[in-house]
């Protein structure tokens, strides 16, 4: 028995002519692009926590611009906003009343997520769970790597060479940050010449055998 499939109705979607296919193409590209119009917005800049923010943007996506939120607590925290000052989700950062920036500003300084969202877990000397921002963030990563390197524990001393501490390899990865790895030449001072190799001295005769 022949395996082979009957070929009729087949492709029977896609016309035969090609031309007609690249002619509307063609037309679809020649055709001009409609832009889109952009939300006029009342202010363009933002000032929220200390940090100037986009005012083009919605709130979830203006406040992952502040070090420290991301995508997930972005949201949490627009939607926290959201359910207290009940303006519409869609509702762009700019196009926000002025007297509810003091309440954005309060739960971005003020940050209230779940203990498993925080950014700073079970603090070493404190022991409570916080999430950090800003320039706390920054204090507190610099404090990390300054206390291990005391204790001289093998990161802190990775770190402090400016290596990696999770176990990369690197002779092959990190060379731009780190430097050449593996054998370097020497630099080539231009208009020496080289030195001539000195000339072997010959051999003196062996004396013969009487």
């Amino acid at each position: 028995m022949s395996n082979d499939k009957p070929k009729d109705k087949e492709n029977a979607q896609v016309p035969k002519d090609s031309k007609e296919i690249k002619a509307k193409q063609d037309a679809r590209k020649q055709e001009p692009k409609v832009q889109e119009k952009k939300e006029q917005v009342a202010r363009e800049i933002v000032r929220v926590s200390g940090a100037d923010l986009n005012g083009n943007l919605s709130v979830d996506r203006a406040l992952r611009s502040i070090k420290g939120i991301g995508y997930r607590t972005a949201t949490y925290l627009a939607n926290d906003f959201f359910s207290k000052t009940k303006l519409p989700k869609k509702t762009l950062l700019g196009n926000i009343p002025s007297d509810k920036d003091e309440i954005l500003n309060d739960i971005v300084l003020k940050i209230s997520v779940p203990e498993w969202m925080s950014n700073r877990q079970r603090d070493l000397y404190t022991g409570d769970s916080k999430h950090l921002t800003g320039s706390d963030l920054i204090f507190t990563i610099r404090e990390d790597k300054q206390r291990l390197s005391r204790v001289k524990a093998r990161r802190g001393m990775r770190l402090l060479a400016g290596l990696r501490v999770r176990g990369q390899k690197t002779k092959s990865n990190f060379r731009r940050k780190m430097g050449v790895v593996g054998v370097v030449k020497k630099a080539a001072v231009p208009g020496k010449a080289a030195p001539k190799p000195a000339a072997a001295k010959p051999a003196p005769a062996k004396a013969g055998k009487k």
